[in-house]
């Protein structure tokens, strides 16, 4: 299967998830069907971040689209871990509906304007090949607990990165440039305001 086929399949998934939730009698039934959404959202981001944008970028650069596409990225972690943190809290309710928001603007933008201008760059055979790689690892990281990963992309993120650099258990996460310069002018900042 193509990788952008793949990724719709996803998206389509992802959004039958979020309507079952809001059908769902009791927290029992939601906290399941959460944890569900939630494995989905991660591998999803885990096979974007990992494997198919590094693929876009290097035959197409970093254009607009996949700049923002990064950075929503970022966006729709911090909100999936809101309403992870909110799950049989009274505003569970609202913080499933701005992560669906958020989602659903990141999938009309990425199927509509993105995904065509990848499938033009990267050809039907590449696109096939990148599609086995990311449904492997997409089944890889269901079986994992989304919350250590989420967490360490968000750690990433709010220290400045666009990209976040995928976590070994065996040993420390690294962040991309583009953090650790955030995070020198953060401290140099701090230091400044201190003295």
């Amino acid at each position: 299967m193509k990788a952008t086929d793949l990724l719709k399949d996803q998206h389509k998934e992802v959004a039958t998830l979020f309507k079952r939730i809001e059908s769902a009698k009791g927290v029992v039934e939601k906290n399941k069907l959460f944890e569900e959404l939630a494995k989905n959202i991660a591998g999803h981001d885990a096979i974007e971040r990992e494997i198919f944008y590094p693929a876009c970028q290097k035959e197409m650069g970093t254009t607009d689209l996949l700049g923002e596409a990064l950075v929503e990225h970022g966006v729709v972690e911090f909100s999936l871990y809101l309403a992870d943190q909110a799950r049989g809290e009274d505003d569970f309710e609202f913080k499933m509906t701005v992560l669906r928001e958020i989602i659903e603007h990141h999938v009309e933008e990425e199927e509509n304007e993105l995904f065509p201008k990848i499938e033009k760059a990267l050809g039907a055979e590449m696109l096939e090949q990148l599609g086995v790689e990311m449904e492997e690892r997409f089944e890889e990281t269901k079986e994992e607990d989304f919350r250590p990963a989420l967490h360490e992309n968000l750690t990433q993120v709010l220290a400045g990165a666009m990209e976040t650099e995928p976590v070994d258990s065996t040993e420390k996460p690294v962040a991309k440039k583009t953090a650790k310069k955030t995070a020198k002018k953060t401290t140099k900042s701090s230091h400044k305001k201190a003295s």
